[in-house]
């Protein structure tokens, strides 16, 4: 009977962790390229900013973060079409899906098509073009 009640309190603990969501953080991408992920729960946030091979083109949003299905969902602030699927776990993150309502937020000759990021505490912070915190 102890043992039943032991392993019932793990395994609700390890879903409720499950469930919580992505460690709040900076993942570091190729060159510039920046994800931050901040808050917890219900008010999980994330941005990010992906910059085109040259220049300073580049895709950037920022707003709430939420689990759908197997992936985690970029949402960008006032927006509804565009949900960019993420996937997230220990190490990093890849987008995993662009839709095309997603478009309006890069520049001429940026996409986020095929972009990864690695976890890196020491990475500089995630940053819109102007200089503003994604998260």
């Amino acid at each position: 009977m102890r043992y039943s009640l032991l392993i019932a309190v793990m395994l609700s603990a390890c879903s409720a962790k499950e469930q919580a969501g992505p460690a709040p953080g900076t993942f570091a991408g190729a060159g510039r390229d920046r994800l931050c992920i901040a808050g917890e729960g219900e008010s999980l946030r994330a941005g990010l900013i992906a910059y085109a091979a040259q220049g300073d083109a580049n895709c950037s949003m920022a707003g709430k973060l939420e689990r759908k299905g197997e992936a985690w969902v970029l949402i960008p602030r006032g927006e509804g079409e565009c949900q960019l699927a993420l996937t997230v776990d220990q190490s990093g993150a890849r987008i995993a899906s662009v839709p095309g309502a997603c478009s309006y937020y890069c520049g001429p000759g940026a996409s986020l098509a095929g972009r990864s990021f690695k976890r890196d505490s020491k990475a500089a912070q995630a940053t819109d073009f102007a200089g503003s915190k994604l998260c």
